[in-house]
């Protein structure tokens, strides 16, 4: 399997994404992805990067189903950063065969591209998800769009790893999680931090993606196209898997 990932600073004055990708987790031929775009400081999305996906693997050797694994995960490694001010949205994803897992809190996306459709894979858990705003309105949480408030503390996603100031304002590490049956047609499965999603549509993404057969090539097209053509100013990680087999002459199409 090919994979690709490209992770950059942007115009930010830090770097708080990390990520993490494993093309034979657990020496079995599975594989396990995960980019997590930190705030409020780097700690949370590097502990994360490093540990989530030895707690999944754990729970799974104790016969734990994908979905409850990564929601164990998840808890366990934001309880371990409750000490600390940072926080990060993840979003991961487990291949074991043809089937595939994800997970997600917060606004960081999973997307399955075929040359047909685009399938978005993950829930973004911000206020304009009706759910996460009803869900913060009932634990107590102040609503200052697009900001949940603590004081005069404001968080934009509804759900991240960390952050344990904004807990009893509703915020919560729980992932929303996914099985896919992969088929055969698929052409990438792409993760990504909101440095992409807040200036690229799925749809945009999807046909770039179409129009390039090589996962190398295709994030840096996506980079150049989100940094240098459309400017964005956020941190920009992009992982992407190229699923079927391919022509080793193919390359983007211009």
């Amino acid at each position: 399997m090919q994979a690709a990932v490209i992770s950059e600073q942007g115009r930010r004055w830090s770097m708080e994404d990390a990520h993490f990708l494993d093309l034979d987790f657990g020496h079995k031929g599975w594989v396990f992805g995960g980019v997590y775009d930190g705030h409020s400081g780097y700690m949370a999305a590097e502990h994360a990067a490093r540990h989530l996906h030895q707690r999944f693997l754990g729970l799974l050797e104790r016969d734990q189903e994908p979905e409850a694994a990564f929601k164990g995960a998840y808890e366990a490694i934001s309880d371990i950063l409750k000490y600390q001010d940072s926080g990060a949205t993840a979003v991961t994803f487990f291949v074991r065969g043809n089937e595939l897992t994800v997970a997600n809190a917060g606004d960081s996306r999973a997307l399955m591209i075929s040359q047909h459709q685009v399938v978005q894979l993950t829930e973004d858990h911000r206020l304009d998800n009706p759910h996460e705003r009803r869900r913060i309105a009932r634990a107590g949480g102040k609503i200052n769009d697009p900001y949940v408030m603590k004081g005069f503390s404001g968080l934009m996603p509804t759900r991240s790893l960390g952050d344990a100031f904004f807990r009893d304002v509703g915020i919560i590490p729980t992932p929303y999680t996914r099985q896919y049956r992969i088929q055969g047609q698929e052409l990438y499965l792409l993760a990504a931090c909101d440095g992409l999603f807040d200036v690229m549509h799925n749809e945009e993404v999807a046909r770039m993606a179409r129009d390039c057969l090589d996962p190398q090539d295709l994030v840096q097209r996506l980079k150049q196209e989100v940094l240098e053509v459309r400017h964005g100013s956020d941190n920009l990680t992009i992982l992407v898997l190229l699923l079927p087999e391919v022509d080793d002459d193919a390359h983007c199409g211009l």
